[in-house]
């Protein structure tokens, strides 16, 4: 009798398996529900691994049966990553119907958010109640099938959303089968520690093996100023005649400590710009373009540059605070804060075209390069402390889809000079489904060690624990000997998925 159950079950496979042969569609979610045989599961968190993150699910999945869902209204089929804050990949996994829901809304810390009772935002909201995602992708939620695919993928965009609650999610679909409530995990650019949380008793946090490259970012007038106030240049005209392409070679450097008095409550540099300026700094308002509290790129910036919490209490052990909206000095000092990082782009540009200036902290998988269509693209980043984050990133060759050079923004980062440079964490909260708490890890080995070393994002490394033996895309062709020799295939060092600890180098 067993062995007949084993016979039937193996054929059941091979017959699913020859049933969904092809991209999985709505109808045939809708039919593994109503079976009772879908396997779904949700992840929330940071939006910097989003492509390698829709990569770990693809791997298990069968050949040729992936979908793509997105709420977005767009008709390009652009990758993962480019598809706005709610997505669903649905594939056949040995012939069984597999749907994640992935949710970036929010920014890093809605990784733990939905499972741990904190008010991290100060809102007066513990935990995160209006966690969105998109909608139980079946018959029953309209997404339209656009005609463009990506690499033969096929995309549906306008998929609804939907907040799950105890009330509305039976009456998702019909039948009443249950998706998610709640996600599985899911990735943070930091750890949960960073913004004062435990979250042991709600779960486990694990390495990522991946590390994101986070830049201060500039106006482009205010660029222009400080490669002038630096001497690099005689003036902005001869600096906009000599360098238009915006060289990393001729950036302007901004110190540790001059960001700490912009950016430090009741610190130094907040009347105007005239410190690191001069009189071309006279009278301008120093604007801050900052991210809400909940945001891995402001954890990362606290860390990095305010040793908080790294250095424990402001008042006993030196840790400084950020500076808020709420500090503010009209004409003097303005602080924006912003749910995304397009917030903070859009902050720097405003500020850009009312002839202000403005600085902020950008994660770079960000590119102005090829934003040039965009409004929101006067910002540039700029030294830290010396060392540029894309320095000896382009081989000369390589292009963008627009025709600019393409900068992979990491091999300072990789040799440890370049020191803003911060390792991502996996979490599997306790109340996750079997197969959420399966496929996190998996996807954390593939964030770590990649089938296609050529498909790492710009601005994201692969961390020496992870196993990846990778050469990056622009690292190797055309450069010299003596040049290659000092660009690693990975990390060189690693922090031990500690932020606050020193990076240790061991290659």
């Amino acid at each position: 009798m067993q062995l007949k159950k084993i016979v039937l079950a193996v054929a059941a496979t091979l017959a699913a398996g020859q049933a969904f042969a092809a991209p999985v569609t709505p109808t045939d979610i809708a039919a593994a529900r109503t079976a009772g045989t879908l396997q779904e599961t949700w992840l929330s968190g940071a939006s910097a691994p989003t492509y390698n993150i829709y990569q770990g699910f693809a791997l298990g999945c069968d050949a040729n049966s992936m979908s793509l869902y997105n709420s977005g209204t767009s008709t390009t089929a652009v990758k993962p990553g480019s598809t706005g804050n709610f997505n669903g990949y649905a594939c056949t996994r040995a012939g069984v119907v597999s749907v994640m829901y992935h949710t970036l809304d929010g920014g890093s810390f809605n990784a733990y958010a939905p499972h741990v009772a904190n008010d991290v935002d100060g809102d007066g909201i513990f935990g995160v109640t209006a966690l969105k995602r998109v909608k139980a992708i079946d018959n029953n939620a309209t997404c339209a099938l656009i005609a463009a695919t990506y690499g033969g993928i096929p995309v549906y965009r306008s998929c609804a959303t939907v907040t799950p609650t105890a009330a509305n999610v039976l009456t998702e679909v019909t039948p009443a089968l249950k998706p998610p409530a709640l996600p599985a995990g899911g990735f943070s650019d930091v750890e949960a520690a960073l913004w004062g949380v435990d979250v042991s008793a709600a779960g486990a946090e694990a390495q990522a093996n991946v590390g994101q490259v986070f830049g201060l970012a500039v106006s482009t007038n205010l660029y222009r100023e400080l490669q002038v106030a630096q001497g690099i240049y005689a003036s902005v005209a001869a600096a906009n005649a000599a360098d238009p392409s915006f060289d990393p070679a001729n950036a302007p450097n901004i110190t540790s400590a001059q960001y700490v008095s912009m950016a430090a409550q009741s610190s130094g540099y907040q009347t105007d710009w005239s410190p690191i300026l001069g009189a071309a700094g006279t009278g301008k308002a120093v604007n801050v373009a900052r991210r809400v509290n909940t945001s891995g790129t402001q954890a990362s910036s606290n860390a990095f540059f305010l040793k908080n919490p790294c250095n424990g209490s402001p008042s006993v052990l030196g840790a400084l605070s950020p500076a808020t909206a709420a500090d503010s000095v009209p004409g003097n000092l303005v602080v924006t804060e912003g749910s995304g990082t397009g917030n903070v782009k859009v902050a720097l540009t405003s500020a850009n075209t009312a002839g202000e200036f403005a600085i902020g902290v950008v994660s770079l998988e960000n590119d102005w390069r090829v934003e040039t269509g965009i409004t929101n693209n006067q910002y540039r980043f700029v030294k830290v402390d010396g060392v540029h984050p894309e320095t000896g990133s382009w081989d000369g060759v390589t292009l963008n889809s627009n025709g600019t050079p393409y900068y992979t923004a990491r091999p300072t980062a990789l040799n440890g000079e370049y020191a803003f440079h911060m390792e991502m964490r996996s979490f599997v909260a306790n109340t996750a489904d079997a197969f959420g708490a399966a496929l996190i890890p998996a996807i954390s080995a593939a964030l770590g060690n990649p089938a296609a070393c050529t498909d790492v994002p710009r601005g994201l490394t692969l961390s020496p624990l992870g196993g990846a033996s990778c050469n990056y895309p622009g690292q190797t062709v055309g450069l010299p000997a003596a040049e290659l020799a000092s660009l690693p295939e990975v990390a060189k060092g690693t922090r031990f998925g500690n932020n606050c600890q020193a990076p240790q180098m061991f290659y």
